[in-house]
């Protein structure tokens, strides 16, 4: 909930950047904080991206930099509101034509076909890893044989992909993704989705060769589909990064595999 323009609690402040009201040091709270607003140009580390940005920080001038503060004061946190970073956006929508997360694999509205059976293998990953001194993520077409096409939101690729860059981390940093099903259709199919690790779903950067994050599989059969249908399936994507002498952070992307698909047999159900 965004900080008021005046008379700005030291309750406030806690309640916003998520700190005890109990014993609150003001130059803790503001050299904890790790502002994040790229459209304003107002951060402690620069956050670039090709994505759709939907969500971040709420910031004003005389909170531009709160951990590079020397004054401390209350005023620096007026209309703060740290609201956290949210790329691309939720395909938990049912559409088959949408392309509107991070990553998506669809083979579009034509159908998929097969005889009395079609199988589904559909596959994608988002992963994370030091570059430089920089956190850098990627979107990649995985590790599995995959039908359908990859996007970076409606921009198609063939190789992995930067989609975002948060710089100046560091190599003490560390990274760490969870994830959670919003949406998978059933019905005609049987098929599972599988998450493998990237490398690994927890680790410091201390290493530019660890890849932190997910590779998802869609796979299995759709039996006695005479008529086409979609299958739908919706992923959030949650990575918690802590930089040293900060607050922790949290950066979502959106994953999606959409495809359509058909069997021609008309007497094998």
């Amino acid at each position: 909930m965004t900080i008021g323009t005046s008379n700005v609690s030291f309750s406030s402040i806690a309640s916003e950047i998520g700190k005890s009201q109990t014993n609150l040091s003001l130059r803790d709270a503001a050299q904890d904080t790790l502002i994040l607003n790229p459209g304003n140009s107002r951060q402690t580390f620069t956050l670039t991206d090709s994505l759709t940005l939907n969500t971040e920080d709420t910031t004003v001038a005389d909170n531009m930099n709160l951990a590079g503060s020397t004054n401390f004061e209350v005023s620096e946190f007026k209309s703060y509101n740290k609201a956290g970073i949210v790329f691309s956006s939720s395909p938990n929508d049912g559409s088959i034509t949408s392309q509107n997360e991070t990553l998506n694999v669809t083979n579009g509205t034509t159908a998929i076909t097969g005889f009395c059976q079609v199988p589904v293998n559909m596959a994608g990953e988002i992963y994370g890893k030091r570059v430089g001194n920089d956190l850098v993520w990627y979107v990649s077409e995985g590790d599995y044989l995959s039908t359908g096409g990859h996007g970076k939101e409606s921009s198609g690729f063939s190789s992995d992909t930067e989609c975002a860059r948060l710089a100046g981390v560091g190599s003490s940093t560390n990274v760490s993704v969870s994830y959670s099903i919003l949406r998978q259709t059933t019905g005609f199919f049987d098929a599972a989705l599988s998450a493998f690790s990237s490398g690994s779903t927890n680790s410091s950067l201390a290493s530019t060769n660890t890849k932190i994050g997910y590779d998802f599989r869609l796979s299995g059969i759709g039996e006695c589909i005479q008529n086409a249908h979609n299958i739908i399936t919706c992923i959030q994507m949650d990575y918690t990064v802590t930089v040293p002498n900060y607050d922790a952070r949290k950066f979502r992307f959106f994953v999606g595999f959409k495809g359509r698909y058909q069997t021609t047999a008309s007497n094998c159900c």
